[in-house]
């Protein structure tokens, strides 16, 4: 059988690159494997760049993670020299995040921007940056004033990190962000396609996952509002609900709002990028994964895009995961789709999530 390997990250257990070797090793000795790692924009977004580009840099620098401890982290320059890819995960992800480190008022994307200069300070004149699996819900604030900007009160005093400290913002000055970052082009690529505010909002959808409580979930939500009022205020964009604004806890409504970056649904671009529907119809069987299949799935993420992929081509799909929420899958199309959860093979879900390699290559064997 020809089986096409476009396997997706287990968060906080496996890497897409990962998942796809575990798989490729069990499998092939009976079939015929291609294997390519998928991402959209969180997890595992520069490993795709870096397998494009193998001759690509990896560079190693230390910046604030979304509770504002300095810790080692990196970004990749490609062969060009002028292009940089950054994967906010890595800076402020949410994967690496102890239970009890959650501050989803206080967290911050601060370290984003310090990331971002340094990648200019290496020659980059075009960033495309990863955004989505992050611990913070700052509307990338903290990445701007990393970047030069300034956000005042009332009084005129600047505002401290975070996103509550946003419900106080009067005023953005962003002129010396423009001239750190005059002729610099920044994309970014989001692994969900929700905008700033409204019902689907970046607070409301996946503000509980950073470990915010229902009233938390509505300070958020007042303190994006307020936000993207000073951004449009001070004469950029309308971020309130434009597409994927709410990506990486809203880090990509900073990057539109203040950067001009443009925004492009990241799962989406990547598989373009890498030519990856010229395998489809080559293959008898098409597997991808993710830690959940949830309704989150379906706003955009990289399997949504292997799914509708294969439905143009009518081939069958083996979606694998750590755990399904059938619930909120109802209404979603999942025809030509069997679905198998690790939590199927594993005594319980922390079980499935700290050895998801030893469930998938059960799963594998069975093929």
């Amino acid at each position: 059988m020809n089986i096409l390997l476009l396997p997706g990250a287990f968060k906080g257990s496996l890497s897409a690159l990962r998942a796809g070797q575990i798989l490729s090793r069990c499998l092939s000795p009976r079939h015929h494997v291609r294997c390519f790692p998928i991402a959209d924009g969180g997890d595992g977004f520069m490993d795709t760049f870096a397998a494009l580009d193998p001759k690509a840099t990896l560079i190693k620098t230390r910046a604030k993670n979304a509770f504002l401890q300095t810790r080692n982290t990196s970004f990749l320059l490609l062969s060009d020299g002028k292009t940089a890819v950054l994967e906010t995960a890595r800076i402020c992800g949410l994967g690496s995040a102890k239970k009890e480190e959650l501050d989803p008022l206080g967290a911050s994307s601060y370290g984003v921007g310090q990331v971002l200069l340094e990648a200019v300070k290496h020659g980059a004149t075009k960033i495309y940056v990863g955004l989505g699996g992050v611990a913070c819900n700052d509307g990338g604030a903290g990445l701007s004033v990393a970047c030069g900007a300034q956000i005042f009160d009332k009084q005129g005093r600047p505002l401290p990190l975070g996103a509550q400290p946003l419900l106080q913002a009067a005023n953005l000055d962003l002129t010396t962000l423009y001239t750190n970052f005059k002729g610099i082009q920044i994309i970014g690529c989001a692994d969900v396609t929700n905008p700033l505010l409204g019902p689907k909002s970046s607070a409301k959808i996946f503000g509980p996952q950073k470990g915010a409580t229902p009233e938390q979930v509505k300070i958020l939500d007042k303190a994006m509002a307020r936000w993207a009022h000073i951004i449009r205020q001070a004469g950029r964009q309308d971020t309130s609900h434009t597409p994927s604004t709410a990506a990486a806890g809203a880090i990509a409504a900073g990057l539109y709002g203040c950067f001009r970056a443009k925004l492009l649904l990241g799962a989406n671009f990547l598989l373009q990028k890498a030519a990856l529907e010229m395998h489809v119809p080559w293959a008898d069987l098409i597997i991808t994964s993710e830690g959940k299949l949830d309704a989150q799935t379906f706003y955009g993420k990289a399997p949504l895009a292997v799914l509708r992929l294969a439905q143009k081509y009518k081939k069958p799909v083996l979606f694998i995961c750590g755990q399904a929420d059938w619930k909120s899958l109802t209404d979603k199309k999942l025809a030509r789709t069997t679905v198998a959860e690790l939590i199927d093979f594993a005594p319980s879900l922390e079980m499935a999530q700290k050895y998801a390699g030893k469930y998938i290559t059960q799963i594998g064997k069975l093929l």
